[in-house]
């Protein structure tokens, strides 16, 4: 080994060793955040399907500025796809939030008030605004708020029972099938 490929040995072991420390010294609160979720196993497999996990795990892990711009991100692509659902161009969240609240067949008042507040402040946090908090416990706080507001609202609008073996849909309009009319989902058991 030459001094470089030494110098590189020792560097990636002292990492490992940080990273090792900072996850053991982090563990019981990441497990401890993780529990306070609560989230469908079972989802339409849409785009943001997966990111949705992101969400997850970037409020588990208290990257809780990340996490809650990605939850507003997410929030904002949902309403996107509820409005394609039903029909509604896109025209920006605050239109399109009134556009869906005017039906009450598919929309359930709660869900928009959900919506809402995950997007509470989004340009605050998108375009980092100097007045936006950036205490760790603040920032806990608020995050825990727009991912469970984010999970319940998808909850509700994913929502379905087991008949049988099968998915029973309750807003069927909002899953997504196949050509040979099979639902399209993606699972997310234990993270």
């Amino acid at each position: 080994m030459d001094k470089e490929e030494v110098q590189k040995a020792i560097k990636r072991h002292r990492l490992q060793d940080r990273l090792q420390q900072d996850f053991l010294a982090s563990i019981d609160d990441r497990i401890s955040r993780y529990l306070e979720l609560d989230f469908g196993q079972v989802v339409p497999n849409t785009h943001f399907a997966p990111i949705t996990i992101e969400c997850i795990l970037l409020y588990r892990d208290g990257y809780f500025f990340a996490c809650i711009a990605l939850c507003q991100a997410v929030a904002e692509a949902l309403l996107r796809f509820m409005c394609e659902r039903n029909d509604i161009r896109n025209k920006g969240f605050e239109t399109n939030i009134r556009n869906l609240s005017k039906l009450k067949d598919n929309i359930h008042p709660d869900w928009i008030k959900m919506l809402k507040r995950v997007w509470k402040n989004r340009n605050d946090y998108h375009h980092l605004n100097p007045d936006v908090p950036t205490e760790e416990e603040k920032l806990k706080e608020i995050a825990k708020d727009k991912i469970v507001s984010l999970l319940d609202v998808e909850s509700k609008v994913f929502a379905f029972e087991w008949v049988d073996g099968r998915i029973k849909r309750t807003y069927p309009e909002y899953w997504l099938e196949n050509d040979g009319g099979l639902l399209n989902s993606y699972l997310r058991f234990e993270l």
